[in-house]
């Protein structure tokens, strides 16, 4: 019996999509916690929302921009993101890998409504063809295994993008589109990109005398609901964040956090957009060639995507080469079971000084470091360091304030990393 393609089409893309998923959960999992990252911001994060945990204090506020700041002033962001870190927290009882895997799968389940979203205007082919390119592009991957606010925009972006195009269908998408928006704005500042499109749709309606302002009131009412933590901060603080905002933009100045830099993660508020742009190219191109071409052409590219992401170069770029969550409890382990009293931890590997992975780790081990600004009254400091940085060179306060010390210990991690225990000796009388 000859199989019929048109005929089998649901079950033949279904199949496909289930390949497809399947090899992004692979490429994901496998040997997960030898990839995933934990460093800078993400220890940043946890501890600050385990504070707020065992406190029983809820913040308003998220953590502050500090790639943001002119003059000592920085903003902060939405306590949104603390909220469900906290969450996530208690579930799985503050276990990184676990808490990690949330923002894994929360990637796969962005590229589905995707898919889900474009399929409604152009189709299976398509849609599945930007689903499967969006599952293998390579810098996406390293970005899925991060405790990470961005992670969240695409997520919300192509909510409020479809509860946009269906305003018009019932009230509640204005009250939605204005709860995604909100939330995005709280979770990170890239979501002001937004706006651009939020007053598309506004002006479309104006054009088409569609325009209602109780409809548009339910968008504002989304946005007053989801932003009301930081908008309840700005009214007990004399509005800090919005003083400051006006403050940076009068002595805006390159060299003050702000430049012309470009990160991936900029792009993160637009990915529906740009996949939707990608569709329409892809349905003009049907309008020229044969649309055998097109898929030939599309399965080839999908292809090399995926080899390309299973490829030597698809270990993270957001880590220290090394520094790999085994590395960092073996260091740990070294610290425990030297049990020493007055300690500080420090890592020279990277800018941030202050070990706040080591800190987190030694935390749930019970294990608790002198504060990030009492280097000075430590008798014994651990220090992660490349090795081509040995201690005696060593310019950052963290270790200069330990002067005059020595080695006690030094252990080659591997990677080009070295593990020092370095004791302060008494300072000679003058």
């Amino acid at each position: 019996m000859k199989f019929k393609f048109k005929k089998n089409k649901a079950l033949i893309l279904g199949i496909l999509f289930g390949l497809i998923t399947l090899a992004f959960f692979l490429i994901r999992f496998w040997n997960y916690e030898h990839f995933l990252t934990f460093y800078g911001d993400q220890p940043y994060f946890l501890h600050d929302v385990k504070d707020m945990v065992d406190s029983g204090k809820i913040r308003l506020i998220g953590p502050m921009v500090i790639s943001k700041m002119i003059q000592g002033r920085g903003f902060f962001t939405g306590a949104t993101f603390y909220y469900l870190l906290a969450i996530l927290g208690l579930v799985f009882s503050w276990d990184v890998i676990s808490m990690t895997s949330f923002f894994t799968l929360l990637w796969i389940g962005t590229f589905a409504l995707i898919f889900f979203w474009l399929r409604r205007k152009f189709g299976d082919i398509i849609s599945l063809s930007i689903y499967g390119i969006l599952s293998f592009l390579p810098f996406f991957i390293p970005y899925s295994r991060m405790i990470w606010n961005p992670n969240l925009i695409p997520f919300l972006g192509i909510l409020l993008f479809w509860s946009l195009e269906d305003r018009e269908k019932k009230i509640r998408n204005y009250l939605f589109a204005g709860l995604f928006f909100g939330l995005g704005l709280s979770i990170h500042y890239g979501a002001a990109l937004w706006s651009l499109l939020i007053l598309y749709y506004l002006y479309a309606d104006l054009r088409r005398k569609t325009f209602s302002f109780k409809r548009w009131a339910f968008f504002v009412i989304g946005v007053v609901i989801a932003e009301s933590p930081l908008l309840l901060f700005e009214l007990r603080h004399d509005f800090y964040n919005l003083r400051t905002i006006i403050f940076q933009i009068r002595h805006f100045e390159l060299s003050s956090g702000y430049g012309f830099n470009f990160y991936h993660y900029y792009l993160f508020p637009g990915l529906p957009l740009l996949c939707k742009a990608y569709a329409v190219f892809l349905k003009k191109l049907k309008n020229i060639f044969p649309h055998k071409i097109i898929i030939a052409s599309q399965v080839i590219l999908i292809l090399v995507l995926l080899m390309e992401s299973l490829g030597p170069k698809r270990e993270s770029v957001f880590y220290p080469r090394g520094w790999t969550l085994k590395m960092q409890q073996e260091v740990v382990n070294f610290i425990v079971n030297d049990n020493e009293e007055n300690f500080e931890v420090a890592t020279t590997i990277n800018g941030d000084t202050r070990a706040l992975d080591l800190r987190w780790w030694l935390r749930e081990r019970g294990y608790q470091p002198l504060g990030v600004e009492e280097y000075n009254q430590a008798v014994v400091l651990y220090l992660v360091a490349p090795e081509t940085r040995p201690p005696e060179e060593e310019t950052v306060w963290e270790v200069k304030t330990l002067r005059p010390f020595k080695i006690a210990k030094e252990v080659d991690l591997g990677d080009g990393l070295i593990f020092y225990k370095l004791r302060r000796l008494p300072k000679e009388e003058p």
